[in-house]
């Protein structure tokens, strides 16, 4: 809800807020037009609505015709895909059905699993092969990798044996994908070829050993009977119209890419072992004790957090049902992966809250970790708060799905219902990590963003949303030490034009640290901030949760997001997305100079990086008070030197940029003192 269309001190262009200022206690009346008649106007009368305080000195030419890439204007042509950001007559994409059955070995740190895939081709194409992602081989000694690793990471990879297709069987040579160029892609030849709208079933066995680093790893051991697993089982690859098939490496930096599929699984354990799962448990009364049950039970209707089992639940060996082995099964609908953790001395959190108030519907969320754990006592209840407020708030999109746990693992890393977090030492940063991993819930598995070519994509969104939340919900001790700007910035002060700072639309896969991560976390989440103040709140919330809807359960592609934001806002961004995203730019503003005519304050500002960002104007005065004005990034539309009128009562002493959610790189010639 807007509580103010048009905060104080103001500027106002079509449907945009110039300032976007705070306001303050001695600032002129706000300029108000009511939305209803704003849109009724006609686009030039729009453009002259300008309150007299505002002037601009513009220098450079308008920028060009957006770039697109052949690929998607040929996907454009075809009719999957749309100038205006939606969906096309004829997208389409690949799914898959996964039926699995694991067997885990904790004391021999093995998994053992058989599957069943059913596999539908909707494209239009004939397919020969299928690509099999064997993620569990970046551990092999030869394969590449982004970083370093100890030696406790290296595994013998991930063997298949038993491989059929439509119950024929599949030759498959281990030691070939071993010892190829790229291990974690394998192709899988088809004995007849899979034609349009058919579907193919396959069959397969695979085991692997688990890796024991503690160098915070997405997945491995944990400790001796402790264990998360991901990206364990053999995954068909992503076929879509843009790339082809998905055949990007994993190189333990880059992230993933999946289909929206259907799991049924049953992972068998041994005594005493509880399992926490992307999904539903659907059998909790053959797994669970009668005392865990009851509370599991009541947890999913609590809005106070329950605790499942304790210290004294294990000591009293009611933990779980006493068999020899426990099979715990788990189905998930429409989602990119299935992970799971398990543990023989994990305690167990659980409440729930509401995550639609239209329909009541509710969402359990959980959390599990060691009895010596640092900070996860709190963390199913950080959770709960931060899916509360993503749900209402920012992005304002209801929890799609019906669980969330938090495992504590060795890891910083997020699957369809499940994170996988380490231990933290403030709960500053505690806050900060939960809510990153769970933003991830929109950016990537609510929309199938392709992480590994464009991290930014999910990246961005995620550092964008902690962000929020941790700002709006918690007053941390020290942000600057746990969330953007100053965690994911904190290295960019002083590298002005530095190498890394390379057009956020290069592939994500061809970059390495740091040009990386500043790329995919920070970088992109300062551009989502200056479009949040280019649009006001609610022009940008409004857009988000539409990008959200249309490309909800799909695969959407940077210039799907583009366009999506252009046609929801009513605006030509392209010279926005052009700047931010693929040109070589930097976040550096210049104060140039100031003069006072008859009780005026004019103050000249140059865009020295290229980036069009909001400009954080303080003005000092004599008396010692001091006014805050921050003028909307549109002012960067037409060039790269700006005169702004600014209204201030009373002589200056100092003017400089106040940066608080943005970097400058160049921070000498922020400031301009009286002459």
């Amino acid at each position: 809800m807007i509580k103010s269309l048009f905060p104080l001190p103001i500027a106002i262009v079509p449907r945009l807020d110039i300032t976007g200022g705070q306001a303050v206690e001695d600032g002129p009346a706000p300029f108000r037009l009511p939305i209803s008649d704003f849109r009724l106007l006609p686009r030039a009368s729009r453009l002259l609505i300008l309150p007299p305080f505002l002037l601009l000195a513009l220098s450079l030419p308008a920028q060009p015709s957006l770039y697109m890439p052949r690929e998607f204007l040929q996907a454009v042509e075809n009719g999957a895909r749309t100038l205006t950001g939606q969906p096309g007559p004829n997208y389409w994409q690949n799914r898959a059905d996964y039926r699995i059955d694991a067997l885990v070995k904790p004391a021999e740190r093995r998994i053992d699993g058989r599957a069943t895939i059913t596999y539908t081709n909707h494209s239009p194409d004939t397919l020969w092969a299928l690509n099999l992602k064997l993620i569990q081989n970046v551990h092999l000694l030869q394969a590449r990798k982004a970083s370093y690793v100890d030696p406790a990471f290296y595994t013998q990879g991930i063997s298949l044996s038993n491989v059929r297709v439509d119950e024929t069987a599949v030759d498959w040579n281990n030691g070939a994908i071993f010892q190829s160029e790229d291990p974690t892609n394998a192709w899988l030849s088809l004995p007849e070829p899979l034609l349009p709208g058919a579907d193919v079933r396959v069959e397969l066995e695979w085991n692997y050993q688990l890796q024991t680093s503690r160098r915070e790893h997405r997945e491995g051991m944990v400790d001796e009977s402790a264990l998360f697993a991901g990206y364990w089982y053999p995954r068909i690859a992503v076929y879509d119209e843009i790339s082809g098939w998905d055949r990007i490496p994993h190189n333990i930096q880059t992230e993933f890419y999946g289909d929206f599929n259907d799991y049924d699984v049953t992972i068998r354990v041994p005594k005493g072992f509880a399992v926490w799962a992307t999904g539903e448990l659907q059998n909790g009364e053959e797994v669970l004790s009668p005392l865990t049950l009851e509370r599991f039970l009541q947890s999913k209707e609590s809005d106070i957090i329950v605790h499942i089992i304790t210290k004294e639940t294990l000591a009293a060996g009611q933990a779980v049902r006493p068999a020899e082995e426990l099979a715990w099964h788990f189905t998930a609908e429409n989602v990119t992966d299935f992970a799971f953790g398990a543990s023989d001395h994990f305690l167990w959190d659980a409440g729930s809250i509401v995550v639609d108030s239209t329909t009541g519907r509710r969402a359990s969320v959980q959390a599990a970790y060691p009895p010596e754990t640092r900070d996860f006592d709190e963390v199913a209840r950080i959770a709960r708060e931060i899916i509360g407020y993503f749900s209402a708030e920012k992005p304002g999109i209801p929890y799609p799905y019906p669980t969330m746990t938090i495992f504590n693992g060795h890891g910083q890393m997020e699957f369809p219902m499940m994170v996988n977090d380490v231990d933290m030492y403030t709960m500053d940063d505690t806050k900060a990590l939960t809510a990153h991993e769970i933003a991830h819930t929109y950016f990537p598995f609510l929309t199938g963003t392709n992480e590994s070519a464009y991290a930014w994509m999910d990246e961005g969104w995620a550092t964008l949303l902690e962000y929020f939340a941790c700002t709006e919900l918690y007053t941390l001790e020290n942000p600057e030490q746990s969330i953007y700007p100053g965690y994911y910035l904190r290295n960019y002060v002083g590298i002005k034009g530095a190498e890394v700072d390379v057009p956020m639309l290069t592939p994500s896969h061809q970059l390495l640290a740091p040009a990386y991560q500043l790329n995919s976390y920070g970088k992109p989440a300062a551009a989502y901030l200056s479009l949040y103040h280019l649009l006001l709140e609610y022009y940008f919330l409004e857009c988000v949760q539409e990008y959200v809807e249309r490309w909800r359960g799909k695969h959407p592609q940077p210039f799907d997001f583009f366009f999506t934001i252009s046609e929801c806002s009513g605006e030509d961004l392209d010279w926005f997305w052009q700047r931010w995203f693929m040109e070589f730019h930097t976040m550096d503003l210049a104060l140039v100079s100031y003069r006072q005519e008859d009780g005026a304050l004019f103050v000249t500002v140059r865009n020295e990086g290229g980036l069009p960002l909001p400009i954080p104007l303080e003005v000092e005065l004599e008396d010692g008070s001091s006014r805050h004005f921050r003028f909307n990034p549109v002012l960067w539309k037409e060039g790269d030197e700006i005169e702004l009128e600014v209204p201030v009562e009373g002589k200056m002493r100092s003017i400089y940029l106040r940066w608080e959610d943005f970097r400058d790189v160049d921070p000498s010639d922020d400031r301009l003192k009286k002459k």
